[in-house]
């Protein structure tokens, strides 16, 4: 979800992009009682990848978190339970899709990081409504969720008991959980910090954006600049703003209904966090529920935006500089690289990423 490519200035004084964008930090946090060591890494990205921990042994994370696009998945809304394949290439199953767009697991170790400053990694917040708070809590919603990986086997109160079970079964696995985590062995607690210390090490290496703020000049082409100054001269940086370029906030925009599916009312009341724009180019389509297609459509969107959420009431200008500055911009936001592994096996036996 792209915000407010054109609203938003007033009549105040255009604010130079350092003063509302910045660079990531260079040490990526994780919590006191689950830092990030290289078993637990490992162990983290088999489990990951491994489609035992859905109830009908058909689903991965990386069904939906694929790195071919950007760890999501390029769907408008996910497929889970009873589908085949991974990412755009995934076919509907029995079952009923997801409802929401999955959001990239990249930088997600990030999450909550504004310019008005860090949370503790425990109070990180995950999901479109910010619903959980720590990487380590969001991985069970999925292994839990009926549609996602859970499926009609298992209750919800029985699915992480049937899974420990399963890990315990899998001599590999026995091991790889007493190199990581010692005489903790396998339960729900290890299962979830394993996976949270994989996905934190997805964080990409600098960007062309990452490294023009560092002083190196030549890092972004001048199309890039002209639309990053364009970006935050139009507003968009009063949302997507900060290191992550988000707000980290939620909000209310008039997002068309996605296709045969019911209103979704976000926190509740309708509203829902604005994404980071780091590695945009690669996580299309955009909004919660996949409704906007392309980054043209987006900046179409914002363009012709009529603004309902008071947080963003303003004054509207004329879009500065060109989309083709725009996109270039994107362009810089998203060309670090990233660990793009996809294993050849997994302890289980099944195929990795499921399907």
């Amino acid at each position: 979800m792209l915000c407010l490519s054109a609203l938003l200035v007033g009549c105040t004084l255009t604010p130079a992009p350092s003063e509302t964008l910045s660079s990531l930090p260079l040490v990526v946090p994780a919590p006191a009682d689950n830092p990030t060591r290289p078993e637990v890494v490992e162990l983290g990205r088999a489990l990951f990848w491994d489609p035992l921990l859905s109830g009908n042994r058909d689903v991965a994370c990386a069904s939906c978190h694929h790195p071919d696009f950007g760890y999501s998945d390029g769907l408008a809304v996910s497929v889970g339970v009873g589908g085949r394949g991974v990412g755009r290439a995934r076919a509907d199953g029995p079952g009923a899709r997801v409802g929401r767009n999955s959001l990239s697991v990249l930088f997600t170790a990030f999450n909550g990081l504004t310019t008005e400053g860090s949370v503790l990694p425990e109070d990180a917040p995950m999901f479109w409504d910010h619903r959980t708070a720590s990487l380590e809590a969001q991985v069970l919603g999925p292994l839990k969720n009926a549609l996602e990986m859970r499926g009609p086997a298992f209750a919800e109160d029985e699915i992480l008991e049937e899974l420990v079970r399963r890990l315990s079964g899998i001599p590999e696995y026995v091991d790889m959980f007493d190199a990581a985590f010692g005489p903790r062995g396998i339960s729900e607690t290890t299962l979830a910090r394993a996976i949270a210390a994989f996905e934190r090490t997805l964080v990409p290496t600098p960007t062309s954006f990452d490294r023009y703020l560092a002083g190196d000049d030549n890092a972004m082409t001048p199309s890039q600049i002209r639309g990053m100054h364009g970006f935050v001269a139009q507003g968009c940086s009063r949302c997507h703003s900060g290191p992550m370029l988000s707000d980290f906030k939620l909000h209310r925009l008039p997002v068309a209904p996605g296709a045969s599916q019911a209103p979704d009312l976000g926190d509740g009341a309708g509203q829902f966090r604005t994404p980071t724009l780091r590695m945009v180019t690669l996580t299309a389509p955009y909004m919660h529920n996949g409704s906007v297609k392309t980054l043209d459509e987006s900046i179409d969107f914002y363009h012709n935006l009529e603004v309902t959420d008071p947080l963003l009431e303003g004054d509207v200008e004329p879009p500065l500089g060109g989309g083709d500055d725009l996109r270039a911009f994107f362009e810089a936001l998203s060309d670090g690289a990233f660990d793009r592994t996809v294993p050849e096996r997994v302890p289980s036996g099944l195929r990795p990423g499921g399907g």
